[in-house]
């Protein structure tokens, strides 16, 4: 079942992108993520990112989401390519700065495909779409754990946060900030210990045997096979016609 919060999510998404079967959805991304990934060309790249721009805005999802998103993979990929585009020292390379700009594109675009994944379909039809193509059960239930409780440890981290700022807690990089954070650090790590232990018991007392049960999928219409196979066609023209003329 949907809850208030995921509801709430899925407002102003495109009825055409939440009536889009999960699971034939998700092969499409799936699909298309790894075509991306096998392109070489910055062009033939370029185009399969903004393609997938245009999806998110067509589906009605939140530029500003999107942007969150890529701020969230944008540290690790300026320790990926900034390494790359300096690589003789200081010396520039045009080499090396045309590869950091396809690590980029292909983030980007692989993310957008993972946002438009994310934000139109609840989380349970996510779960369902991946149980019914055959994932292991244990995989799921590791998402699903991983996903409520990181959300429960970033509530502890604002709470810190504002319990700090209520004590007149400035910051800074001395050595008594150091301590403090150091027992914060602590604190967070026997909080999330104790709670894993406490869900663990609870599982177990409920004779939890690791597979989580989901409603039976919905069929899959000739609708939804039309917009999964026009994804894998918008892709594999792409490929071809690198692999043609570039």
């Amino acid at each position: 079942m949907t809850t208030n919060t995921e509801a709430e999510s899925l407002q102003g998404i495109s009825k055409w992108a939440l009536s889009w079967e999960p699971r034939a959805k998700l092969i499409a991304a799936v699909l298309y993520i790894f075509g991306v990934i096998s392109l070489s060309s910055p062009i033939m790249i370029t185009i399969a990112y903004l393609i997938t721009f245009i999806a998110v805005f067509l589906m009605g999802i939140s530029i500003t989401l999107l942007l969150k998103r890529y701020l969230i993979i944008l540290p690790f990929l300026l320790l990926m390519t900034l390494p790359l585009v300096f690589g003789q020292g200081s010396a520039f390379s045009v080499d090396h700065l045309s590869f950091a700009i396809v690590i980029f594109l292909k983030a980007f675009t692989s993310m957008t495909v993972i946002t438009i994944i994310l934000d139109t379909q609840s989380l349970e039809q996510f779960m369902t779409s991946l149980s019914h193509l055959k994932v292991p059960p244990v995989l799921i239930t590791v998402l699903m754990l991983s996903y409520r409780y990181v959300f429960l440890f970033l509530d502890d981290i604002q709470k810190m946060q504002t319990a700090a700022k209520s004590r007149f807690f400035k910051g800074g990089i001395g050595l008594s900030q150091l301590k403090i954070y150091g027992q914060l650090t602590g604190c967070l790590l026997r909080k999330s210990l104790d709670r894993s232990d406490k869900v663990y018991e609870a599982m177990a007392s409920r004779c939890f045997n690791g597979q989580l049960q989901f409603s039976s999928p919905k069929l899959i219409t000739k609708l939804d096979l039309t917009k999964t196979i026009s994804v894998i066609f918008i892709i594999s023209v792409l490929i071809g016609f690198e692999s043609i003329y570039m």
